[in-house]
């Protein structure tokens, strides 16, 4: 995955349900199609049924489950045999847009980690519109099941070409041993608390909190949300302006460095070829705080005890604010027969049952409503407290813009965030250079 991506999660994770080691892959076979358009669902299999091939991220337990789930559709019904094929995440954009142009497609992404890469495969003529897939089939799935915030991942001018199947967001972790034997308040609602409760925790050879350091897309993941709840906008409505910087870009930005500078922030990076979010330090006692997913809970557990580990909804400026990485799924344009065996084994998978399923084991969140107010899942919650923030941050999380820049435009500011955290640039500077470099790239034809 390549540093700017869109993931959910930055980096290769484990899964909550298994501290999630996504670690083997399945054997990656010969692309499927050899038909008029490529698509394997233009090729009946033995029986009669239709062939429906699936291309997938999904590795170690992930894959496991998502196979399992195809055998369990495959015998659900009578109509469609549908196969899941693994592609690696690294170049998987260009892959496809290969198979796209030569005939040789897939019938179906799935889970697809880099959601604003899709620009690239619309272009090619490669994505159907769900417009009219809404509400069909066995298994109808609604427009209005996908909450806004999440549905605009896979909205291009206007049109919904992907949906969400997997959510992520982030939360403040906090050490619950560290706090009571300080004698500090739990209370974290603000950046305020955050920094106050950091400056009392700060002692000898331990820092209060570690913030987003280094290159990717993690720190600009998290600032975003710091952004809004200044009350500032990324971008503009269409996408074709750089909003950031402005005086609530800059107040989001320096209340981190000015943790940094005040000597109660970790100063360096603690990102790593597996993790961004600096797990590994708060484990180690290194500080007592960092921004995670709840990916980590299962990680942390295991460090510090899971009866020590607090987390509470991400910490505000203003108004609460959330922005939710997704994994996205997309049906790839082929005949009427094709989109619509595609989309049934997609609306199937979107159901509450089966998404469920599917976030238990692997430790996304739901992104369909319905799966949200499923008795299954809330129950999942009860068991497992610590995800409840997480859960609740969804009714107000905000996406990323759709757009072909974004990788560009994330970069400029990635950079920016860097220099300023390693205090190598003022807050106020690096989000003015962000900024200018950041509109050059939007507007590049």
């Amino acid at each position: 995955m390549s540093s700017t991506s869109r993931s959910l999660r930055p980096t290769r994770r484990t899964t909550l349900a298994a501290c999630l080691a996504l670690a083997t892959s399945l054997a990656l076979s010969a692309c499927g199609g050899g038909s008029v358009t490529g698509n394997s669902s233009d090729v009946a299999s033995e029986g009669g049924k239709q062939e429906v091939l699936i291309w997938s991220q999904a590795t170690g337990d992930a894959g496991t489950k998502l196979n399992e789930m195809v055998k369990a559709y495959n015998a659900s019904q009578s109509d469609y045999t549908v196969t899941n094929q693994y592609i690696p995440a690294e170049a998987f954009t260009s892959r496809l847009v290969s198979a796209v142009s030569s005939g040789q497609a897939p019938d179906l992404v799935l889970g697809d980690e880099n959601p604003s890469a899709l620009g690239q495969v619309i272009a090619a003529d490669g994505v159907a519109p769900l417009t009219d897939l809404f509400g069909t089939g066995p298994n109808p799935l609604a427009k209005e099941d996908i909450p806004e915030g999440l549905l605009s991942s896979g909205t291009f001018d206007g049109t919904v070409y992907s949906l969400p199947t997997e959510g992520g967001d982030y939360a403040l972790f906090y050490n619950k041993k560290a706090f009571a034997d300080a004698g500090v308040s739990e209370d974290l609602e603000t950046w305020d608390d955050v920094a106050a409760a950091a400056k009392t925790l700060t002692t000898d050879g331990t820092y209060g909190i570690y913030l987003p350091i280094g290159s990717g897309e993690w720190p600009v993941f998290t600032y975003q949300s710091m952004l809004w709840s200044a009350g500032g906008e990324f971008l503009n409505e269409d996408n074709t302006k750089v909003e950031f910087g402005s005086d609530a870009g800059v107040k989001a930005l320096q209340t981190w460095t000015d943790m940094v500078k005040d000597g109660v922030a970790y100063p360096s990076s603690m990102a790593d070829s597996n993790q961004n979010q600096g797990w590994p330090g708060f484990n180690a006692g290194q500080y007592d705080m960092f921004i995670g997913g709840a990916y980590n809970i299962g990680s942390v557990s295991e460090g510090i005890g899971a009866e020590n580990v607090g987390v509470v909804p991400f910490p505000s400026l203003g108004e609460p604010a959330m922005n939710t990485g997704t994994n996205n799924s997309y049906v790839i344009k082929g005949d009427e027969s094709s989109e619509a065996a595609a989309w049934q084994f997609l609306s199937w998978f979107m159901q509450p049952d089966q998404q469920a399923e599917w976030d238990i084991t692997t430790g996304y969140l739901p992104t369909n409503q319905k799966t949200l107010d499923s008795d299954t899942w809330k129950q999942h919650v009860e068991e497992n407290p610590l995800l409840q923030p997480f859960v609740d941050q969804l009714s107000y999380a905000r996406s990323r813009p759709s757009i072909p820049q974004y990788a560009e435009v994330s970069a400029a500011l990635s950079t920016q965030i860097e220099a300023a955290m390693l205090q190598k640039t003022s807050a106020a500077d690096a989000i003015a250079t962000a900024a200018t470099d950041a509109q050059a790239a939007l507007d590049k034809e």
